[in-house]
Order: C-alpha cells, then structure tokens, then sequence
C-alpha cells in the first residue's frame, strides 16, 4: 500500500464505522420507540379524551364576548398583558369580508355597516357573509389544497383529469351547505360503502354526490401503472394523506421504519394501509395511452346541474361543425395532392389554419368528455366469485413492494386507542361481501365524537385559517415536531364545542370571528408586549397578513368591476403572460385562454395544471398540490410589485377600475380620488394621500386617462393585498 492510498483507506475504515454506528443508533431508536409505544405508557395530549373543559376565570371579564376570550385573555394576564384595543369598525368590516367570503365589501356595504347603530350589526354581519354562496368558493380552496386537487395529473405529459372539477364544486357545497363535518369525512373515505345491506341482493347503487367526494382518494399525482409497485404507492399514499388531512398524523413517515418522533410503528403504518386494501379503479378508457384509471358513473345531482350540462353540450357540439368541416376540407386537398397532383399542396396559410382547427376540436372534444355524467372516483372489490377477495397486507421491509414481512390485519394507530387489536369490520349479514365495509370502518372511527384527534385537528385548522396560525403550528402534523400547542385546553374546548355542535363547521366560525380575540386590533399601545410575546403566540394582537394569491386576483377583478359572479361548473382558461404558451409547449388543445368574461369567474374555477401554474398567482404563492399542503407560504418579493405595477392583468384593471370610478363620481378629480379610495381600501383618503394623488393625476400625458394611474397605484398598496 502507497502513502497516498493508506489515508484513504484508513478514512473508507472510518466512514463505515461511523456509518455502522448510525445503523446501530437508529435500530436502538426502534426498539426504544417500541417499549415507549402506548401499549405500554399512558397517553399524553393529543391522543387523550376529549373532556368539557370549564373557561378559566379572567380579571378583565369586560373584553371577554364568548368562551374564547376566557382562555386567550387568561394566559396574556399571567404575562401581564391583555387583548389589543377592538379594531375599528371600517377595520373590522373589511376583515371579515376577505375572511368569510375571499372579497372586499363595497363601499355601500362598509357605510352601512359603520353607521348602523345596532350592538348586534357585527354579528349579523357574521351571520350574512355565512349564509352568502360566495363563502363556499373561499373556503374550499384551503380544502382543495388539503385534498392536493388539480385537473391534471402530473409526471409526463401532465394529462387531463376531465372529471375532477365535479369534486371542487362538491367542496363548494359541502362549505356551503354546512355539511356535517363527520359525514364529510365519511364521503371523502367510504362514500361507496355508506349504504347499508340488510338482505341478501344486489349491492346497493352508490349515489352520485358520494361517487364525487370520493374523488379525494384519487387525486394523487399518478403516471403510468407499473404493475404491484404502482398499486403499493397509490395506497400508500391514500394512508399518508387521509392520516395527515383526518388525523393530523404523519403516518406515511413510518412507512420504511419507525418514526423518529413519534410513536408510530411501521407496523401501524400497513395495519392502516389495510383499509384500503380492496379499493379497485375502473380500467383505463379505450385510447388512454397515460393509463391513469377510468371514471364511474355519477349523474348530475345539484339543482340545475344536467340542465346546464345537456344545454352545454349541445353548444359544444355545434361549436364543434365548423373546425371538423376546416380539417376535412384542408385534409382533403392534401389527400388529393399525395395521390393525382403533388403540384398541389397545402400553403403555409392552409397548414396553419389546420392546425388551429384541430386544436379547436381537441379541445371541444375535452369540453364534451368533461360534461358526462361520471366522475374521477372509485369502488370496492366486488369480491369472489367475480373479482379477487381481500388480499393479504403484510408489512414491507424498508418499504420496498417486494420485500414482505409479517402479516397485519386492519387496525387504527396504537398512539391514539393504545393497542395494535384488529379493528372491527361489519360485513353484510350473509358475508357476501368480504370486501366491503374496510374504509368504512376506517371513516367511522376517524368521524366518531370518540376520537381525539379528528374534531382538535379541524378545529386547530379553523384557527390556523382565521389567525394565520394554529394553536398547533403545523396543522397535519400534530407530533412532537410540532412543537405542541400554544393554548391546549382551548383547543379541547373549541373541539367539545365542534361536536356538540354537531360538527358544524359555520357554528365553528361563527364562534371564532364574533370572540373580541378576533376583532382585536393589530396594534397594541403596551410597547412591552412585544418584549415578552414577540411571535404573538399568546395573541395579544390580532396578525395582520397577506391575501392568498386567489383572493389577490379576485380583489383587482372585484374593484374593477369586472368580476364574473358565475358559480361553479368547468375550469375556466384565463390569458396568460405572452410567450409562455410556446415556452412551456402548450398548445389551444390544453390552455383555451379565455379572454372575456368566462375567464373572469373567480381563482378557485382556474384551470389546476400540475406542470404549471398560472404566473400571476405563483408570484402570490400559489402552488398546485403535488401532495397535502396544509398552509401557503406568504412570501415579499420584488416580483410581486412587478407583477401589480408593470403586468398586463393589473394594468388592464386598472384601466377598468378608474373608468368605474369616473361612472361613480363623475369629472371631479377630487370626486374620483374619493370613491376610488373607498373602493380599493374601504376608507377615504387623508388630505395629504388626496393631494398627491390629484398632482399624479395632473402629471400625466395630455390625452391619457389620468384617474388609470391613480388607480393603479391604489391596486399596489400594501393596504390593498394586506388584511389588517
């Protein structure tokens, strides 16, 4: 051996030490967690009873409005401190529009507001904006992010999920409507399986709203099927992401061992995955060359909704005479030319004209797939003799498909019931269906008012919603990791409230926004209070934040004046940034950009295209889900007032917005600084913001429209895109 090889080898000796060590450690880590698993130590929060805790008595019980106050107004006492002052009336009623329904209030509706004279105007307000349709469009997309919907489904090529936007207008209604938290969960996991069988027929047809909650299951990313590794990861994933939305566990992480921090057996992990071993997906429709899975039947069950689809149908359809008779002409007189005449050709003209024909068919065809009566979701296993029976789980070895281990039979997390026993299936009375019922009986635990964790996970995710944080900081993850929870008993207090309320998510809301916690204001005159809570965790403020990306696009098309109040149906194709079509490859058949009033519906109706979303709301933070996201980031870039100032969206609203203004107000420059100002920021401007805003107006170009520059600049407020 040379000098120089020595060393080498020598540090080769080393690294493999160093490397048997944490082989060593993390088996050891193993065996610890599985001693301290909770078969054999007693629960701690959050895997405790929920109990009926009683608020604590406050020395200031004059700013307490409802239970709330009682927990958050007692911890800021033991530091000294107390509730910020309660944020003014045109504060406040701007806050609550953008929280409950996405949208600013007119300046009719912040006058009314702030001159009604009634004690109970803001709770009425409160009780308004909940039963307002457009509530359901704002708060399903914080659910869609959970449920990682988009309309494409991702990898290579990115092909379209025609079906999928009948589960974003079921969010919507769900949000809507109310819907019992408990029966949500159940629709979302087992809706297939929620009709019992009490005789000995055939299994009960699914019905169609059910069919579409399913679609949850299904809205993974999902590529080319590879056989039994493909099925593992599509169940391991439906584990991970029911585990983290439902449960606020992240099971999936003990899928190759033990999780690190938690005590989570990667045997809890399969005994999970179990539930969804008989899960079966309709095969591929004929010509699907991704091979994602095909849809099951659903009929249109809103109100209105097969009227719409027959009528657009029937559009789509004699839309679709004129470019089928261009391609056939065109084809035609290329067909002649290859066999009697290559004189004759196709000019560069004709060869373009052709190509946009058939971008048009393809894309109307796509329209007339995304208009049938089916939806993106799935069944149970019909079971022997007809298809296959329950198969065997068994537990993979550092998680690889084809490395089995021990068998698992069913069961919830051991760290919630304290046990690793079988859960209990109910099969139909004559056992013909062995394998119905398994996600059923996983739905039904994960929605009793007996677990612990379903009604704190959703109600932390409330909070989180409202106040920009959770009381648990990391909303899907409720480990260790988390950090734990700033106030626990006001969680199980709020989570006591949720089911004696009969998991209704508006009673949830209600009782947050009307608290004095929420209408606090945020700024606080005690300049310690900063000294000892700088996060606010305590809430001795209320966290003035940032519009998410959607609520910033509806805003500008809201004070424009040119937001399209149309509700549901298919996604819709706002224009993008110049260029970027041929830069990313799309083509008329993937992205109809829609430029009119169709493409001016509301964010949560854009196109979800997984390979790549759309530039003005990624500037805002927006990303479409490749898995679970339980919070948006809320980033400061230079980007952003790029995109406000310079780009064509925001100028051409701005354009609209002041031609509103000049409708309203009339030719007085002072006139329109007012009633844009109300419009914008729901407030009138000070006399100096007046005065500079009228010497902009007086700098501009002779001949341009002076009120568009004024306006534009409204739009790139922090006033405007920040929610005090």
């Amino acid at each position: 051996m040379n000098s120089t090889q020595q060393p080498f080898k020598l540090g080769l000796r080393a690294a493999g030490a160093v490397a048997s060590l944490f082989v060593v450690s993390c088996l050891l880590a193993n065996v610890l967690l599985a001693e301290s698993s909770p078969t054999n130590s007693a629960a701690i929060w959050p895997f405790t009873t929920v109990t009926d805790i009683k608020p604590p008595l406050v020395r200031h019980p004059d700013r307490v409005s409802n239970g709330i106050d009682h927990f958050i107004l007692a911890a800021l006492e033991e530091k000294g401190l107390t509730l910020a002052p309660t944020a003014s009336p045109r504060t406040l009623v701007r806050r609550v529009y953008f929280d409950l329904i996405g949208l600013p209030p007119s300046p009719a509706e912040v006058d009314a507001f702030v001159s009604d004279p009634d004690p109970q105007a803001y709770s009425k307000l409160v009780d308004k904006l909940l039963d307002d349709s457009r509530y359901g469009e704002r708060w399903a997309r914080f659910w869609l992010d959970l449920a990682r919907y988009a309309d494409t489904a991702g990898y290579e090529g990115d092909p379209d999920l025609p079906n999928a936007w009948r589960y974003r207008d079921y969010v919507i209604d769900a949000f809507n409507q109310d819907k019992p938290y408990d029966k949500f969960v159940i629709e979302q996991i087992a809706g297939d399986e929620m009709e019992e069988i009490m005789g000995a027929g055939d299994l009960p047809e699914s019905k169609p709203e059910p069919t579409v909650a399913l679609t949850f299951l299904r809205l993974a990313p999902f590529t080319e099927p590879r056989g039994d590794a493909s099925r593992h990861e599509m169940l391991s994933e439906m584990t991970a992401t029911v585990s983290s939305v439902f449960l606020g566990l992240t099971v999936g992480c003990a899928q190759c061992h033990n999780h690190k921090y938690d005590r989570i057996p990667t045997k809890d992990f399969y005994r999970m995955k179990a539930f969804f071993s008989t899960v079966q997906l309709q095969r591929p429709l004929p010509g699907d060359i991704f091979q994602i899975g095909g849809p099951l039947p659903a009929a249109f069950y809103r109100k209105g909704e097969k009227e719409w689809a027959a009528k657009l149908t029937e559009q789509r359809n004699a839309e679709l005479a004129e470019p089928r008779s261009l391609v056939a002409a065109l084809d035609k007189i290329e067909d002649v030319g290859k066999k009697s005449d290559p004189k004759i050709s196709l000019t560069p003209e004709q060869l373009a004209q052709r190509s946009k024909a058939k971008a048009r068919v393809r894309l109307l065809e796509q329209d007339l797939k995304r208009l049938q009566p089916i939806a993106m979701s799935l069944r149970h296993s019909y079971g022997p003799p007809f298809e296959p029976g329950v198969p065997e789980t068994r537990v993979l070895n550092r998680g690889e498909w084809d490395n089995p281990g021990e068998v698992v039979e069913p069961g919830f997390p051991s760290v919630i019931t304290g046990h690793q026993d079988p859960a209990p299936i109910r099969l139909d009375p004559f056992k013909r269906w062995p394998t119905r019922s398994r996600r059923l009986a996983l739905a039904q635990w994960i929605a009793s008012p007996e677990n612990p964790m379903t009604a704190r996970v959703m109600v932390n995710r409330l909070w989180d919603w409202h106040f920009g944080r959770g009381l648990v900081a990391t909303p899907s993850d409720f480990g260790k990791l988390s950090g734990g929870a700033s106030h626990p008993e006001l969680i199980d207090w709020l989570a006591r409230r949720f089911t004696d309320f009969k998991w209704s998510v508006k009673a949830m809301r209600r009782l947050i926004v009307n608290s004095a916690t929420y209408r606090q204001s945020s700024r606080h005159p005690d300049s310690q209070a900063e000294a000892v809570d700088p996060e606010n965790t305590l809430l001795w403020r209320f966290r003035s934040r940032r519009l998410e990306a959607e609520a910033v696009r509806d805003a500008v098309l809201a004070v424009s004046g040119r937001l399209n109040p149309e509700q549901f149906g298919l996604p819709i194709f706002p224009p993008l940034p110049e260029g970027l079509a041929e830069e990313v490859k799309f083509d008329d058949s993937k992205w109809a950009t829609q430029d009119d009033l169709e493409g001016r519906k509301r964010s949560i109706y854009i196109y979800q295209q997984r390979s790549m979303t759309m530039p003005f709301l990624q500037t805002f933070d927006s990303v479409v889900c490749d898995a679970t996201r339980d919070r948006r980031q809320a980033s400061v870039t230079p980007l952003q007032a790029l995109a406000m100032y310079n780009g064509r969206f925001a100028n051409e609203e701005a354009t609209h917005f002041a031609a509103r203004v000049r409708a309203g107000a009339g030719e007085s420059p002072a006139a329109q600084i007012q009633l844009a100002f109300k419009i914008a920021v729901g407030r009138e401007p000070a006399p100096d913001e007046s005065e500079r805003m009228q010497a902009l107006m007086t700098s501009s170009a002779p001949g341009s429209d002076a009120l568009a520059p004024v306006c534009r600049v409204l739009l790139n407020a922090n006033e405007f895109v920040y929610v005090e």
